[in-house]
């Protein structure tokens, strides 16, 4: 996924966040939304796709391109959550 295409999913998880009220959003919450946007075609494994882009920008040290999210590193997993950025 390009780096503008990113970006603009933050977008549209901040403004999904506030209008849904939601906190510690998990992967899985967001695909329908993220779906309906076009950023992703379909599901697969509760939100495997979005959780696969987060794992890609985390090694690549992008995480920051999505700031709403944040990690709970484990000996082989990681948790995602998401929240609104306060600005």
């Amino acid at each position: 996924m390009e780096i503008s295409e990113i970006i603009k999913m933050g977008y549209a998880i901040q403004e999904y966040l506030i209008e849904k009220s939601l906190l510690d959003a998990k992967p899985k919450d967001l695909m329908p939304m993220l779906i309906e946007k076009g950023f992703f075609k379909q599901d697969h494994r509760n939100g495997l796709p979005l959780r696969n882009i987060l794992r890609q920008l985390d090694d690549e040290n992008l995480l920051y391109l999505i700031p709403q999210v944040s990690v709970v590193r484990k000996d082989k997993n990681r948790l995602w959550f998401f929240n609104v950025i306060e600005v």
